[in-house]
């Protein structure tokens, strides 16, 4: 990830299903907290932005699909 990503963006971090949201960022380490938006909540804590990938409107929406689809 080049750029700082924003509090609020769903993103998925590399090697993981799991899908997040950015909590907070922090620019001098280059680092950002997430929270899984599915299932038991899990916090990670000073995730490096090259391990985060933001997903676009697109994906997000399928993803928000899939996941009301599988609550049922």
């Amino acid at each position: 990830m080049a750029k700082a990503p924003k509090v609020g963006e769903a993103v998925v971090r590399r090697g993981s299903p799991v899908t997040y949201v950015i909590t907070g960022v922090n620019s001098a380490k280059r680092t950002a907290d997430i929270k899984s938006t599915k299932g038991g909540i899990v916090l990670h804590k000073d995730v490096l932005w090259a391990e985060l990938e933001v997903l676009d409107e697109t994906q997000n929406a399928a993803r928000m699909v899939r996941e009301a689809s599988q609550s049922d």
